[in-house]
Formats: C-alpha cells, structure tokens, sequence
C-alpha cells in the first residue's frame, strides 16, 4: 500500500501529534510505502524538526501565500498604500486564487507519487488551503482513497467570510473518501455544518507515545525551583484564548491566600496578556510561565495535576492524553473530546465551559486530596491503556487506509 502524508498548519501543534505517530509506523510498515508533505511555515517548521520520527523523510512544499500577497499589496509601518489599495486587496478572494494554483500543482504531484491513499492531517474545517486542495487533487488525480483528519470543531456559516466557502467545503466533501475525527462530538459537528453522512465520517481517537522523564520527581521540581511537598498545578497550552488561562487565573484569584504553584507552559498570542492579568491579580512567582518546552514528560512528573480550562474550539486535546499516560489527575471543562476522555470523579474533574470558580475549586479540591489524586491518575492510566494505546490507534488508521484503497 502507498501512503501519500500531507499537512499543513501554521505552527506545529497538538494536532500534529498523532500524524507523526502514523509517520512512525508507516515507515516500520513493510506492507506500506510512504511519502510526507507539509507546507513549510516559520512556526511550524522548528516543532516538526524536534519532532519527527527517525527514517521519515519530510518533503517541504513551496505553495502559494494568501496572507503574504495581502501584507505587501495593503504595506506596512510607513510603506502608506492609498486607502483604494488597502480596500481592494483585503476585499480579494486571494484563498481562493491560491486553492486554484495549488489544485493543478497537488494533481501533478500525485501523479507522480501514485499513491493509494492520500492521507491529509488538518488542525479544523474549513481546512488549510492546501489540504482542501490536495482532496480536490487526489480525486483528479485518481487516487483510490482520500482520508481528511479534521482536528478541531468544524466552523458553521454564521459569519460572512464562511458564506463563500459553501461550494468549496462542498467540492471537498465530494472528493474525500473518509473524514475522522478524534471524538464524537466533532464528527456530529461536522455532519451538522457541512451536511456529510455519518458513513462518511470515522471516529478514531487521538494517542501519544508516553516518554519517560529524565529524573526522578525531586530533582525536577529542584529545577523548577518548586518545593518537594508544594501543591502543582500545570496548564500545557497554546496561549490563546481559545485555551481559557484567563478563566482559570481568574477563578484561583478568589483562592489566593491558599498554597499552590501554577505552571504554564506555551507560548502565543495572548502571553504578554495573560502575564498582565496575573501581575494584576497578585499572584507573584505562584503562576510561572515557563514559555515553548520540549520537556512535558518532566513537567508532568514534577505536576499534582493538570489542568485544561479551554473555552471552545477543541477536539480530542494531546495534553489530556499525555497526563493519563502519566498518571495525573486531570481538570478540564466539558468542551468536545474532553467529555471522552475525562471520566468525571474517576480520571478527574469535569467542569462547565467558562465558570471561574467551577475550574478554581475542581483544581484546588484535587490539589488538597493526595490520596484521591493519586487514584484518579492511575484510573487514567489504565483508560488510556485500554482506550488511546499507540498500536490500538495505528491498527484502527491502518483498517481504515485498506477499507477506501480497495
């Protein structure tokens, strides 16, 4: 079988996560032959660097840039283009001039790869302009199977700018022989926006291949300046607003005289912000931000548990499924994936969307009970064991490539 892999994403993310797990074992597969793409972005390209498996080759994609044209036709600082030019460029189908570019040049690169499958990884719906693309592509160029991995909630059509999207996402559906998604709530989602049957749609979860820490649990925290008896908390997000830092900082504001440390790790948009509102708000060198890290299997082991307080926008969250692997308690709000993974009271604690004191007091009722804690992260150990297994989540990818190639 002849696997073509092609992602695209701004920055390299959690939705990448399971693709390289895939990469990993397609390249071990002696039944598959495989091929890697990504379109080739300044945040994104360091992260697949770290993070790409041993024997993968990765092949970067020089494709047309929308928001490139329209930064130099609308200036920037002193350049001063008239305010006509400013208008006509953001007013511009510049997406859709580019979907048209990349088509012919994916078609070519198709016929020359000859795949079986085209295996396209996306972050949401409406997809990347290449990965729309590459469906539409793979169809011309007659490929067999066409699998589109949508890791987000899919967009409705309430805004403006979505309207014009109708008859692309359409022609997309058309060409795509199967779409998955990392929880249920995401394939109803999509069925629901883009009007796709539920036999199009596949449910295969998320997974992660736990790493070992590189010390024991004191020397960690030693390293984090956290002391070995301290109640820890720890978010590992991007930081944007989507994730809910703010929420979370807020509700604990209300706990301030108790003892706890907070960590957070990522970076975004929305730092300097949210390091505002926790000068703000007091908190000191109990909150840290501890920016981009490669070191979450240390993180996790330093951590009581973890925290997850997004506010939208989410699927089937890689954090989640790292901190059961290791054994942690978890906290998140009832967003898509999260209500399948997170067993409330069993694995952790399940809040409302949004709620401030909901999220402070789960965090702060687990972080004072060791002994509860450390049940619910062996609970979650085993349910990751039993449900979100690497070669589980292979085994089902694997079904599915053979299913839409024959």
């Amino acid at each position: 079988m002849r696997i073509h892999f092609h992602t695209d994403n701004y920055w390299f993310s959690g939705s990448e996560t399971t693709l390289m797990v895939l990469l990993d074992a397609a390249q071990r597969d002696p039944g598959i032959e495989s091929v890697f793409t990504y379109v080739s972005w300044p945040e994104y390209t360091p992260g697949l660097g770290d993070a790409l498996p041993s024997g993968v080759t990765a092949r970067a994609l020089d494709l047309p840039d929308p928001a490139g044209w329209k930064a130099r036709a609308i200036g920037t600082g002193g350049e001063g283009r008239s305010a006509v030019v400013r208008a006509v460029a953001r007013a511009m189908p510049l997406r859709k001039a580019a979907l048209a570019m990349d088509v012919p040049r994916l078609t070519r690169l198709f016929e020359e790869t000859n795949p079986d499958v085209v295996h396209i990884n996306n972050g949401g719906f409406p997809g990347a302009i290449s990965c729309n693309a590459a469906a539409m592509a793979a169809r011309r160029a007659g490929v067999a199977g066409i699998v589109y991995v949508v890791n987000n909630l899919a967009l409705g059509y309430r805004r403006p700018s979505r309207w014009t999207d109708r008859p692309i996402d359409r022609r997309v559906v058309d060409s795509v022989s199967s779409f998955v998604t990392g929880s249920h709530a995401a394939a109803r989602q999509l069925e629901r926006v883009v009007g796709i049957r539920p036999e199009q749609t596949r449910v295969i979860p998320n997974t992660v291949v736990p790493k070992a820490p590189t010390g024991g649990r004191s020397t960690l925290r030693r390293a984090l300046g956290v002391a070995d008896d301290a109640p820890v908390a720890l978010v590992v997000a991007r930081l944007e607003r989507r994730k809910g830092h703010a929420v979370l900082l807020r509700g604990l504001a209300a706990a301030a005289g108790r003892s706890w440390t907070l960590l957070i790790a990522g970076d975004g948009p929305e730092r300097a912000g949210l390091e505002r509102l926790a000068a703000a708000l007091g908190f000191g060198d109990r909150v840290r931000f501890l920016g981009h890290r490669r070191d979450v299997a240390d993180l996790l082991a330093a951590t009581d548990v973890v925290v997850l307080p997004s506010i939208g926008q989410e699927d089937f969250p890689i954090v989640t499924l790292e901190a059961m692997a290791a054994g942690r308690a978890v906290v998140a709000t009832r967003v898509a994936g999260s209500k399948e993974q997170v067993v409330d009271g069993e694995t952790g604690r399940l809040v409302p969307v949004g709620d401030e004191h909901a999220v402070a007091s789960a965090v702060l009722e687990v972080l004072a009970d060791p002994e509860r804690r450390e049940a619910m992260g062996a609970a979650g150990r085993r349910r990751f064991e039993e449900h979100y297994d690497r070669d589980a989540v292979v085994g089902q990818y694997r079904d599915l490539w053979t299913e839409v190639s024959s």
